[in-house]
């Protein structure tokens, strides 16, 4: 192999990387946002206050997650400033606003799934051990670190059916092999089944959730 081939293939390997924290990051704070903010105002003993004015809970639980998302843009700009500065990682600043937007799209799934640890808090005033499970399967059969081929015939559809797997081969194809958002069609609709599924499944339940809380006295106890 020469040695410009050799050098090719280490930048695809740490842009593959890259793409991969950038996901595991946005993946992160869609989930334990919302779960973070009731903890903490469960604790604080003002969670009860704020379902008293006339402000949505999901005002109140998106709003919060501003911040958050914030601070997640920053810092994976940062990750593509120090891969573009120090390892040559081969992506252009037209090919930023792609990167974010299958990034943040990737990522929406993760936030039904922090609807369920939230709602999960509410009901059982226990920390939060969806995030960790889900969070902890996502990487591990992401293929982010090591190729999925080596995995069993059965992990592998897990794999497939996950959306940082999903979201990291959209942008892989898009941003390295300069496909456009028609030739990762079907990739964008996995993703989108798995938002329709998990978003509304996320909001009846910490409306559920709510609603039993309410009726137990117990909103203000974590």
């Amino acid at each position: 192999i020469s040695e410009g081939g050799l050098n090719a293939s280490r930048h695809i390997e740490f842009f593959n990387i890259l793409i991969g924290v950038a996901l595991i990051d946005f993946m992160f704070s869609s989930m334990s946002v919302f779960s973070r903010e009731i903890r903490v105002a469960q604790t604080h003993g003002t969670f009860e206050a704020l379902m008293l004015t006339n402000t949505s809970i999901f005002t109140i639980l998106f709003s919060s997650y501003a911040l958050t998302f914030t601070r997640s843009i920053l810092r994976i700009s940062i990750y593509i400033l120090i891969g573009k500065i120090f390892f040559g990682v081969g992506i252009s600043f037209l090919d930023i606003p792609i990167f974010f937007t299958l990034l943040i799209y990737s990522s929406l799934p993760f936030i039904g799934i922090g609807l369920f640890a939230a709602s999960f808090i509410i009901l059982f005033k226990v920390g939060n051990i969806i995030n960790f499970a889900i969070g902890f399967m996502s990487i591990f059969f992401s293929g982010i670190f090591f190729s999925i081929d080596s995995l069993p015939v059965h992990f592998e559809v897990i794999s497939n059916g996950l959306p940082l797997t999903i979201g990291l081969e959209a942008i892989q194809k898009t941003l390295l092999s300069g496909l456009g958002f028609n030739q990762i069609l079907s990739e964008l609709i996995r993703i989108f089944y798995l938002i329709i599924i998990f978003l509304p499944s996320g909001i009846f339940l910490v409306y559920y959730s709510l609603r039993v809380a309410k009726k137990n006295g117990s909103l203000n106890h974590y």
